[in-house]
């Protein structure tokens, strides 16, 4: 009887688990936080997609993935980051 239990908290927690890493996959907010920013601006050419660090993160920061997966932190306030997330966003919209 206590195995059966077992068995079946084990299976929902396994459904909460999915169901939330899908609700947290489906918005641009990081699950990581940035501790430090790039000191220099990425090649547009390389850049991929980004996402922002939660707000329950230390430092605010833009997380850009280049084409080969890097993740690099960038500060969100800097021209080049905002520029390169307006390129983004018309991008997804085409």
């Amino acid at each position: 009887m206590m195995g059966l239990s077992v068995a079946s908290a084990v299976i929902l927690a396994s459904l909460l688990s999915l169901h939330l890493g899908t609700a947290i996959r489906g918005t641009d907010i990081a699950k990581t936080c940035c501790f430090q920013h790039s000191h220099k601006s990425l090649p547009w050419t390389r850049v991929q997609s980004y996402e922002f660090t939660s707000k329950s993160c230390s430092q605010q920061a833009v997380i850009f993935t280049t084409k080969r997966g890097k993740k690099v932190c960038a500060n969100p306030k800097e021209n080049w980051v905002q520029r390169y997330i307006s390129l983004l966003k018309t991008q997804k919209q085409l």
